[in-house]
Formats: structure tokens, C-alpha cells, sequence
């Protein structure tokens, strides 16, 4: 998940992620949500469907999370076909201390959606629209829309976006900044059941907190975005480059000289270390995309092909099909449903060799001591960031505008989250963050909180500088903290 290979990038990631619930809700007693959702005078919606696990098909008909590692638990489903029923069971759920998660496309790695158990999941699955506007060049979609949803009608309509509302980086946004940076409005359900509109000229310090923080004050019914003409046509040059084991130093030694700050604003690199069955070992990936002149990307990606690669594939692809053909469809992989993945990462404004390297044979011997760890994998985004330094730090509450690189530990494993090679696995991951950590260029910890674990400081997702104002419109518009299961805010800070 992670249109990446893992992550945001992603093609399944949402573009929109709700929120969750307390956890001074969480518990086994409660109401009975069967007799509670099954009564006669709920009066839902015609098309409301409520589901119970256990029931025939209960995990076909429902939103299952992709990854099963520290997973929320749910006594029942319920998936509302319109918005009033959104707001009925944001109601109920806050009356009756009922603990709940709004899921769009079941994603995200965030260890703190396992703190719900035995809730209620309100499965925003019928929330599904999309609509372009290509007069006003703008985008509405709805609250479970993902991005592989969105790439074929934009593309279609001639329009490209580089997303969710934890900031939204990618390969674009050197060109047109963050997702948030082209978020025009949102339409959501408070926790007072209360369906608003938030943008630049309404609930405006709201429109602020959701640019960054918002699965922490409501349900997403749907969200409008400017989007931008496709770039050259659409038409995008790309490059997957594979690295041997022997050649990954010279890699690396390579890939430091980059800087996001200088590298044309089109052009976006990708770095993976992974297991490659083909070569029987470990290996360095490297795919780059670029939507400009052949001429002029054979020339930028010429120190690294001037390395001899053990294998390079050039390609000449539209948009709509970047996500899913770079990468030697290494997102297929990462993305496997029902599978534990554990996730780390660490966001830097220096790109560290001697790290990389360093990772590179942590991971090398993770693979040939625990081989059923092979489906983990280190990820290095290095993107462009002049669109989205020209946005003033303090207009949106995404914190990390400097990032040069977003350094994601992603581990895989098939055996018990307590087995040897889980815990194996896990103890490099932090071992890894710890060390990226130090050479990162901050002062501290720094995270795009999509990328979170979930075990850091709230500080490190939302910034010293931008959690007080990020509480007070917590206080304002959760009072109770109904939506908490999402790297959650803090009550207060320090």
C-alpha cells in the first residue's frame, strides 16, 4: 500500500482517511451493537447494510485492512449509503461511548488503529464518487476514494494531482506541491454529528488543522481538489535500474549527490532495497520518472546508468500508468492483503551514504537469517520540493516542508508478530530509524505521520511548533475524543 511499493505513494493509499475513536471508549462491555444497529426504529437509509463477523461473506462485503499487523477488531460493520446515516452513527457512537473507526480504502500502518477493539467500523465503502469539473479544473471525490480510483478519469479529462490529509507527498509536488496545498474544501461530519463545510473562507482554522492533522476531527463525506493539466501531454519518461549487492555501494555513494532542492521539479527518484529472487539475493531498485523530453531525462539519469547497472529498462508511459508499472510492479508485492507489515520511517534533510549502505546489509542478513521476512523492504523517496516550499510553513498544519528524503522501513513477515523473525525484524527497523534519526540533519525525530509507526512522540508527526493550535481545535471540535485511533493528538502538549 503505498502506491509505491508501499506507501503513499501509492495507489491505494486514500486520498481522504477518517478518523477514529477514544481510547477511554475501548472495552468489551458495552451496548450490544447486533440488537443496537438491528432495531426497528433505526430508520437507516434504503441501502444501509449492516454486517456482523462470522456472517456469510462478512470480509468480502466489508472494508478488511490491508495489513493484519496490530489491526483494529470490529463486533460490527455498518456501511451507510448516505450522509445522514454518517451522522446517525457519529451520534450514536458518541451517546452510547460506543468505540468506532471510519475506514475509506482500509489502509495505513499506523500500530495505533490496533487500540480499537471490538468497536464499530463505519465503512465509508458507498462514499465512491467522483466528479471533475474541467471548466474550474477541480476534483470531488468521495471519502473512500483512493488514488488508483482517480488516475484514469483524470487522465482522461486531461488532468494530473499529485494524497491525505497528512500532507500528501509524491512525485508531482515539485510541480504542484502537496496534496493539502490543492485541497480547495472538505465536507465532513463533526463529532457532533454536524455536517460542515471547511475551506479557506469557512471554518477556516479548521480548513487550517485538516491540512495535515484531520483524521483527528471528523468523517471526510468528500473533498474538492484543484487539479492541474497533465504534464507534456501526459506523457512520462521513466527508468527502473537495478543495483547487485556488489554494486550497491557505488549505488548509494551516487544517490547522496542528489538533492531534492536542486533536481528539476518534474523529476522524482525512488529508491529499493529488496529481495530479488531473480539475482538470489539482495539488490538496490531505482526507478525515476520524469514528464519531460526524452533528450533532456537521458541526460539527468546519466550518473546512474553510467554505473552498469545489472539491469535498466527504459520506458515511455502516460500518467494513469506510472504507479503501476515502475518499480517492476514491486507495489503488487508490498501491497499483498492480509499480510503483517510493520511499518518505520524517519523523514531527513540529508542523504546519508554510509546509512544506506549500513541498511542495505542490515537488510541482507535480516533476509538470510529469517527468509520469511523477504517481503520487507527499505524505500528512499527523494522528491523535488520547490512547489512545496513556496507554500508558507505556517498556512497549513503539515509541519516537514525541507524534507529532502523520506526514509521508510517497511517489514514483512507471515509467521506470529511475536516470532523470532517478527522481532528480528522489528528490532532493525528500530535500530535503522534510530540511526537515520541521527544523521537526518533535525534536531530530533521527524515523520510524515501516513508513514508513522505509531510508537513516537505526537511532536514528531505534528510539530513542537504546531501542536498547541492543533490541540485547541481539538478541544474545540472533539471535546470527547470520539476520533482518536489515527495517530491521535495529544490532550495537551508539552
Amino acid at each position: 500500500m503505498l502506491g509505491k511499493i508501499a506507501s503513499l505513494l501509492a495507489v491505494s493509499l486514500p486520498l481522504v482517511l477518517a478518523g477514529g475513536a477514544s481510547t477511554a471508549l475501548i472495552g468489551r462491555a458495552g451496548p450490544n451493537l447486533r440488537t443496537l444497529l438491528s432495531e426497528p426504529g433505526r430508520k437507516w437509509c434504503s441501502g444501509t447494510q449492516v454486517f456482523f463477523p462470522g456472517q456469510a461473506n462478512y470480509t468480502a462485503l466489508t472494508t478488511q485492512r490491508w495489513t493484519t499487523y496490530e489491526a483494529p477488531s470490529y463486533l460490527a460493520s455498518i456501511k451507510p449509503s448516505c450522509v445522514e446515516d454518517v451522522q446517525r452513527i457519529v451520534k450514536l457512537c458518541a451517546q452510547r461511548n460506543i468505540p468506532f473507526l471510519a475506514t475509506g480504502g482500509g489502509h495505513g500502518y499506523s500500530t495505533s488503529f490496533g487500540k480499537l477493539d471490538n468497536g464499530l467500523e463505519l465503512d465509508l465503502g458507498g462514499f465512491k464518487g467522483i466528479s471533475i469539473d474541467k471548466a474550474a479544473k477541480t476534483m470531488t471525490i468521495g471519502g473512500a476514494v483512493t488514488f488508483g480510483d482517480v488516475f484514469d478519469p483524470l487522465y482522461a479529462a486531461g488532468f494530473e494531482i499529485r494524497g491525505t490529509l497528512g500532507g500528501g507527498v509524491g512525485r508531482y509536488q515539485g510541480l504542484h506541491g502537496l496534496i493539502v496545498d490543492n485541497l480547495l474544501s472538505l465536507e465532513m461530519v463533526t463529532a457532533a454529528g454536524n455536517l460542515i463545510t471547511v475551506s479557506a473562507t469557512e471554518n477556516t482554522e479548521l480548513f487550517w488543522g485538516m491540512r495535515g492533522a484531520g483524521f483527528n476531527y471528523g468523517v471526510v463525506i468528500n473533498a474538492t481538489y484543484t487539479v492541474s493539466p497533465l504534464t507534456n501531454g501526459g506523457e512520462v519518461q521513466v527508468v527502473d535500474f537495478i543495483f547487485s549487492k556488489e554494486q550497491n555501494e557505488t549505488f548509494f555513494n551516487t544517490l547522496a549527490t542528489m538533492s531534492a532542492d536542486t533536481l528539476p521539479p518534474e523529476m522524482a527518484l525512488l529508491t529499493y532495497v529488496d529481495y530479488n529472487a531473480t539475482y538470489n539475493g539482495t539488490t538496490a531498485i531505482l526507478d525515476i520518472s520524469y514528464p519531460g523530453p526524452k533528450d533532456k531525462f537521458l541526460e539527468l539519469v546519466k550518473p546512474f546508468s553510467d554505473l552498469n547497472p545489472a539491469y535498466t529498462e527504459f520506458q515511455t508511459i502516460p500518467w494513469n500508468r506510472l504507479l503501476r508499472q515502475l518499480g517492476f510492479q514491486l507495489n503488487d508485492l508490498v501491497c499483498i492483503k492480509e499480510q503483517q507489515h510493520s511499518m518505520y520511517s524517519v523523514a531527513t534533510k540529508n542523504l546519508s551514504a554510509p546509512d544506506y549502505i549500513a541498511a542495505f546489509a542490515g537488510y541482507d542478513k535480516l533476509y538470510a537469517d529469517y527468509p520469511d521476512t523477504r517481503g520487507s523492504t527499505l524505500e528512499i523517496e527523494i522528491f523535488p520540493t520547490q512547489a512545496v516550499l513556496a507554500v508558507p510553513l505556517d498556512s497549513t498544519a503539515y509541519p516537514w516542508r525541507d524534507v529532502e528524503a523520506q526514509v521508510m522501513i517497511q517489514m514483512s513477515f507471515t509467521e506470529s508478530p511475536t516470532s523470532p523473525a517478527a522481532n528480528a525484524a522489528n528490532q532493525l527497523a528500530r535500530d535503522l530509524r534510530a540511526a537515520f534519526t541521527k544523521t537526518s540533519g533535525y534536531d530530533e525525530l521527524e515523520i510524515y505521520v501516513s508513514y508513522a509507526h505509531g510508537d513516537e512522540d505526537p511532536a514528531s508527526w505534528y510539530g513542537k511548533d504546531k501542536l498547541p493550535r492543533l490541540i485547541e481545535l481539538k478541544r474545540e471540535w472533539d471535546p470527547k475524543d470520539i476520533f482518536r485511533y489515527d495517530n491521535p493528538l495529544p490532550s495537551s502538549y508539552p
